[in-house]
């Protein structure tokens, strides 16, 4: 994948991009049960890339609820399913909030940018 790849609904856009070998997936809008299909049909964009991670970035969410949260949980799933590793770009606490109370925030890895995702996928050289 080399270019970006859309889903959208009338209160979401889901964008796939390729940044440094990892699929991201900039996701924009409302995340309830009228568009989490969006996330999840972008989340299989991914699959496609031979990379070891998923990055979903929900810094532009402005609505996350249950269903958000079963998103992510049945995204992280699905990840696993094909060897991948899914990390959550979650700055706000809208969002990071309700995944730290319910435990998903102890399954998920969450980071507060993509560039610490990025960071953090890099091989550490040995010394």
């Amino acid at each position: 994948m080399n270019e970006e790849e859309f889903q959208e609904s009338p209160l979401l856009t889901a964008r796939a991009t390729e940044v440094a070998g990892v699929v991201v997936i900039a996701v924009e809008g409302e995340i309830d049960v009228d568009t989490a299909d969006v996330v999840l049909d972008a989340v299989r964009l991914g699959f496609d890339t031979a990379g070891p991670a998923l990055v979903a970035d929900l810094t532009l969410v402005s609505f996350f609820g249950s269903t958000g949260i079963s998103t992510l949980i049945t995204a992280h799933e699905m990840a696993e399913g094909h060897g991948k590793k899914l990390h959550v770009v979650a700055p706000q606490r809208a969002v990071r909030r309700p995944l730290q109370v319910t435990g998903v925030a102890d399954v998920l890895a969450l980071y507060d940018s993509v560039d610490d995702v990025l960071s953090a996928l890099k091989p550490v050289p040995s010394e």
